[in-house]
Formats: C-alpha cells, sequence, structure tokens
C-alpha cells in the first residue's frame, strides 16, 4: 500500500514537473514569436523609406542555448504550433551561437540569440540589414589593430565624447548651431585620428560601413524611446571595452547616423558604397574642407574632456604593457599548441570583441572564443571555458600567414582520445586529426594520413 502511494506521488511530481516544462517551452515560443512579429510590423512600416530597399525577410533564426532554433521560415523538418512560428533542435555544428548572418540548409540567414530579444527590435533589425547589404556588396569586417595604441584610443575617445555632447543636445532640444559645433568637434578628431594612422582608413572604413550602418539602422528603426540617449549609451558601453580594434563602429554607427538624421542630411546613397563620416560632414554639412590645425586641435581637446581621458589612458598603457608581456611569454616564449584552418569559410568562431588584445604585429589575442567547424575539413571545435575566459588568465592567438588562418594555444594539461584539454581551453578533434609534438617542445594539431 505504502509502495503504491508513494508510486502515485512520484507519477504526480512528474506529470506537474513535465507540465511546467512544456508551459514554459509554450512560454518562450509565444514570446519569440511576439519579439519576430514586433520587428516585421516596424520593417514594414519602413517598407524600405530608409535605405531604398525594404528590410524585412522571414529569413531569420532565433538560436537559443539549449540548441532549439525558431523562425517565421518554414524550417527543413521544423514542427509548428500555429502555421506562424516553426522550430526545431538544430543539427550538431550546423550553427554557431552567434548575433551574425549564417548559411543553413543551403540558405543564408540573420541569426539572433535568444536573449537578445528584449532590445525593442533593435538587434533583429541589425542583422536583418546584414542580410539585406550582403546582396548589394561584401565588406571586410577585420579588426583594425591601432585603435589599441594609446594616442589612437585618446582620439577615438575624444570623438566619442564630442558625439555625445552633439546627442546631448538634440536629447535637450538645444539650437542646431550647437549640435553642429558638438560635431565638428567629433569630426576634428576623426581626421587628425585619420591623418595619423592614414595607411589604415580604408579597412577602417570598410568594417564601419558593415557595422556602423548596421547598428545604426537597428536603433533608427527599433521602438526605443529616446533614441539620442540609447545612442550615449551605446557609446559609453564601447568606451568602457578593454580593446576598441573591433566594437568603435557600433559606437559611431548609431552617432553619426542619428546625428545627421537630425539634421535632416540626405547623407544615404545605397548599401554598394564605402561610407566615410568625415567626407559626409565636409560635403553635406559643412560644405568645404575641414582643416585642422594644431591650435583647432587644442582647443577642441579642452571641450572634450581630454585631461581624464588622457589620466585614464596614460594609467592604461601601463596595464596593457603588462598584458603584452604576459602574452608574449605565454604565447611565444613557452611552448605551445598549433593548428591551421583549412577550410576557413566553413569555419565558425564567436568571440567576445571586448576581450581581445592586439599583439604588436603579431596577431591578436582572443580571451574568450569558440571555433566551430561546419565542413568536417578542419581539425574540429575548441572553446575557452566559462569564468577562466578573461584577458590576463587565458588567451588563444590567432594570425593570418600566407593565406592560411592559424590558431595557437598553451599547451594542454591531458589528452584524452580526441579531446585535448586545458585549463582553460578544451578542443575536441574530429576524426582522423591528432595534436603531436615537435622536436622543439612545442606541438601541432595534423591530419593523419590516409592509408592506403
Amino acid at each position: 500500500m505504502k509502495k503504491n502511494f508513494l508510486l502515485l506521488i512520484f507519477t504526480m511530481l512528474l506529470q506537474f514537473a513535465t507540465a511546467q516544462e512544456t508551459e514554459k517551452a509554450l512560454a518562450k515560443r509565444q514570446n519569440i514569436q511576439t519579439k519576430l512579429l514586433e520587428a516585421k510590423v516596424l520593417l514594414e512600416k519602413d517598407n524600405g523609406k530608409l535605405w531604398g530597399k525594404p528590410i524585412w525577410n522571414d529569413s531569420i533564426i532565433v538560436i537559443d542555448f539549449d540548441s532549439s532554433i525558431y523562425s517565421l521560415a518554414n524550417l527543413p523538418n521544423s514542427k509548428t504550433d500555429n502555421d506562424t512560428l516553426h522550430y526545431k533542435t538544430m543539427e550538431r555544428n550546423s550553427l554557431v551561437f552567434v548575433n551574425t548572418t549564417q548559411k543553413y540548409e543551403g540558405k543564408e540567414y540573420a541569426t539572433v540569440l535568444n536573449n537578445y530579444l528584449d532590445d525593442k527590435s533593435a538587434t533583429v533589425i541589425h542583422e536583418l540589414f546584414h542580410l539585406l547589404q550582403m546582396k548589394s556588396r561584401k565588406f571586410k569586417g577585420n579588426p583594425i589593430e591601432y585603435l589599441d595604441e594609446t594616442n589612437a584610443r585618446i582620439l577615438l575617445r575624444l570623438e566619442y565624447q564630442a558625439l555625445k555632447n552633439a546627442l546631448k543636445a538634440i536629447s535637450e532640444k538645444r539650437k542646431n548651431v550647437e549640435v553642429k559645433n558638438h560635431l565638428k568637434d567629433a569630426v576634428i578628431f576623426r581626421k587628425e585620428r585619420q591623418k595619423q594612422y592614414a595607411k589604415c582608413l580604408n579597412d577602417e572604413l570598410e568594417i564601419e560601413t558593415l557595422e556602423a550602418l548596421a547598428n545604426y539602422t537597428g536603433f533608427a528603426l527599433s521602438s526605443y524611446s529616446n533614441k539620442y540617449e540609447k545612442a550615449i549609451e551605446e557609446i559609453n558601453d564601447r568606451e568602457e571595452a578593454k580593446t576598441y580594434t573591433r566594437p568603435f563602429p557600433y559606437a559611431t554607427g548609431p552617432a553619426y547616423g542619428l546625428i545627421f538624421d537630425y539634421l535632416d542630411i540626405p547623407w544615404k546613397n545605397g548599401l554598394d558604397k564605402i561610407y566615410n563620416f568625415a567626407d559626409i560632414y565636409e560635403n553635406m554639412v559643412l560644405k568645404s574642407a575641414l582643416n585642422v590645425n594644431k591650435k583647432g586641435l587644442e582647443s577642441a581637446k579642452l571641450r572634450n574632456n581630454f585631461e581624464e581621458i588622457n589620466r585614464q589612458e596614460i594609467a592604461r598603457e601601463k596595464e596593457q604593457k603588462k598584458l603584452i608581456d604576459y602574452y608574449t611569454d605565454l604565447l611565444f616564449n613557452k611552448p605551445t599548441l598549433k593548428v591551421a584552418i583549412t577550410d576557413i569559410e566553413h569555419y565558425g568562431r564567436t568571440f567576445n570583441m571586448n576581450g581581445t588584445l592586439t599583439l604588436n604585429d603579431k596577431g591578436i589575442v582572443y580571451s574568450s572564443i569558440k571555433g566551430r567547424d561546419k565542413s568536417g575539413k578542419n581539425f574540429g571545435n575548441f572553446g575557452t571555458i566559462e569564468g577562466k575566459n578573461q584577458l590576463g588568465k587565458a588567451g588563444i592567438l590567432s594570425y593570418e600567414k600566407e593565406g592560411k588562418t592559424y590558431f595557437v594555444f598553451p599547451l594542454p594539461s591531458k589528452i584524452e582520445g580526441r579531446k585535448i584539454i586545458s585549463e582553460f581551453y578544451e578542443i575536441e578533434l574530429n576524426p582522423d586529426w591528432k595534436a603531436v609534438k615537435q622536436n622543439d617542445g612545442n606541438m601541432e594539431i595534423v591530419r593523419e594520413p590516409e592509408e592506403h
């Protein structure tokens, strides 16, 4: 009798837990559907007015960290409760957990992580813009390494400050002349920085066209109530990053775009062009070339918090030197494990763009990164370990040489079958790959020769 009673209680608890899980899953699907439809309404209202082409596309996938994916498009082998939202568990390594554009089942999709849906549609619109943009032209998104240099960071932060001043003036409904004065200061710092690092300008404008325009579009067409305040928050977030090499266009795009729109400047001229905010300012606002002289630059510095920015960056430079020394020792002086990516087009990478370090001319260190092979032609998958993936602790170097991409890891602590394990990372090798020791004490991951 007691045994039957306990069995009944267990069954009821199991049914209750199952019902709770089902209710939770239904609520999640309903929330995802609602968020996607909210973005669709916003973009259908725009109907191509912002860029001359409609941005909405059903080819968007929401990815959850339990490997379930959701879309308004009818995904292959998916389920649906209402013929509106389709869902399924994605196949292993078919998509990378990142906000981007990715190929799935032979078709290009915008992908957005589930935990990015609560930002008034900004991220959904950002990624759908990329999907539209790439139909017109592909842009390089390489990190701009000079932006880790102290002088460059100071000039960029001065530009940020001037942009924040302009956005604040708009938000507080001040006169246009004040907005334009702050905008002029921003362009003074921009032109000075780009003059000093002119050899990097083309790559800088490419990544800015790629990410700045997408982030601007996400802000402009979102349902944020005060977009100028949100653009200031975005600058503040990007300014706090350890590195500026990759995050900077996410700050400059919404700022310049919203300011130009406020001033009623017709600055957008298609999706197949490289955009240069300094040129737009000179041609459409100032209507002449902006000449930056030493006196004008020093005056602009005084108006934009130079003393505090300079003090902070000089202190940071000392810390940066310690990091460079640490990673030089870890990844060059000590033995390492190296691997080459053989099929770069089908190797997905996700990383914390705020946790990178430019290691002089030797490559970029990633403190938090995951790699996923989607073709079976590469060595396998890897990832840094949560909680230990911080600058000054973990670090994986990536560099380009003779058209190939290489990853360099600190030596692992153990190898178990196809698993390579370290305190800071784990690698799962594909079949036919192995780690071999070299004569100099280093290791390399290589493909095993085929047997004949």
